[in-house]
């Protein structure tokens, strides 16, 4: 029920409502209007309140849906009423808030509700009753974009049972007032093994988990001391990392591999989601985790002269008459690559990453692989757009052999 007029909404929310085999089959219900980027959603923006029948004809149908298990709402404002109905569901897992005005509450009805997401959130004095109500379960807790303003204590119970934490932070503006408060919310629950964290360079301290954390998603431009401290984290077996944040290439260089071995030495699974053109840079990367078995690398191919110009951004961490002595020589055993391209055609994008391959990647001396590797796979993509009416893809895979040939998998 989205970017639709209200007549139009409440229109579709009837039939939904009004058909049995409809309800006993649905599983998200997304109601509102999709948010403006550009607009700051803390100045004069006033969310929408036109949707009030077709709040109240899908709300009131929620305890007959079986299967729902996640409710989003955007750009909405949400009463007292529909709140406590929503809570009240017996079936739903995640609530997803984006933008939405809350109600000030100090008590709420139980609930079955173990995973909260809030997007371009700001009033705290309204979020922060019902995080604290959810504490007890809540299993995931996401933080897309918001602004908590006026300045904030944290005043929440522990969250035992929290398992993943996803914080965004847009460029310009940080979610909690004051530094540390990201890093206090963590130490509230202890037993965090999945951590987003991504956005903005300067972010705040992550160390509260040091000890449950296993799988990290963030940045390349955040792996620093000021964000994760000096200790290893002991228990950490994956780590994905997104290249980000174009315009800050050319002041931060590309973070070296001795920072990822020295803070998250027991990691055997590495994600890089990379340029096309920064693609021996990573498996140069990679190789120098001695650990690591298995990497996927996701690339991006938009205009390849910009991508392969953009390596010279980048001196390698390790010069190419290095490779044997710092590389692991056989600790890498599986190759996912995954290329997402705009330009070209699949067949040519396919034809360029297998060329890499079979001259970067596999040579038994001098290969980036190491002679541990033993499957590739290779899927390749492009997305929907005006001249591609859906998504395209082509996949590929090698397995070595015995004698060291690699043969193709029909």
């Amino acid at each position: 029920m989205r970017d639709d007029s209200p007549k139009v909404a409440h229109r579709k929310a009837l039939v939904v409502t009004g058909t049995s085999a409809i309800l006993d089959s649905v599983v998200e219900v997304n109601i509102g209007k999709s948010t403006d980027a550009l607009q700051d959603y803390l100045g004069s923006y006033e969310v929408l309140s036109l949707l009030i029948p077709t709040l109240n004809t899908l709300i009131g149908a929620l305890p007959a849906m079986p299967q729902l298990h996640t409710i989003q709402l955007s750009n909405i404002i949400l009463s007292r009423t529909y709140l406590h109905t929503i809570l009240s569901a017996p079936h739903p897992v995640h609530l997803t808030l984006q933008t939405v005005k809350l109600p000030q509450m100090s008590t709420f009805p139980p609930t079955r509700l173990r995973k909260l997401t809030l997007t371009r959130m700001s009033s705290w004095e309204t979020v922060e009753p019902l995080i604290a109500h959810l504490a007890a379960s809540l299993e995931y807790l996401g933080l897309q974009m918001c602004r908590f303003l006026p300045p904030i204590q944290l005043q929440l119970p522990p969250f035992p049972y929290l398992h993943e934490l996803s914080h965004h932070q847009e460029r310009i503006r940080n979610t909690f007032p004051d530094k540390g408060q990201l890093n206090e919310l963590l130490r509230l629950g202890p037993q965090v093994t999945r951590l987003h964290v991504t956005g903005h360079t300067r972010n705040e301290s992550v160390i509260a988990c040091h000890e449950s954390l296993q799988y990290l998603y963030t940045s390349i431009w955040m792996l620093s001391e000021d964000i994760f401290g000096t200790e290893p984290f002991p228990r950490l077996i994956h780590l994905s990392l997104i290249f980000s944040e174009y315009a800050d290439t050319r002041n931060h260089p590309l973070t070296p591999s001795s920072f990822i071995r020295g803070h998250f030495p027991t990691v055997t699974s590495l994600h890089l989601s990379i340029p096309w053109g920064l693609r021996n840079h990573a498996m140069v990367m990679a190789r120098s985790q001695h650990n690591v078995q298995a990497l996927k690398l996701v690339m991006y191919i938009q205009n390849g002269k910009e991508d392969e110009a953009m390596a010279s951004w980048f001196p390698q961490d390790v010069p190419n008459d290095q490779h044997p002595q710092t590389m692991s020589p056989a600790a890498l055993q599986t190759l996912k690559l995954e290329v997402v391209q705009f330009d070209d055609e699949l067949e040519q994008s396919a034809t360029r990453c297998s060329r890499w391959v079979f001259d970067d990647i596999v040579p038994s001396v001098k290969g980036l692989g190491g002679a541990g590797l033993k499957n590739i796979g290779l899927l390749v993509s492009q997305p929907k757009s005006k001249s591609v009416a859906r998504e395209q893809l082509l996949s590929r895979q090698w397995v070595k052999a015995p004698n060291g040939d690699w043969l193709r998998l029909e």
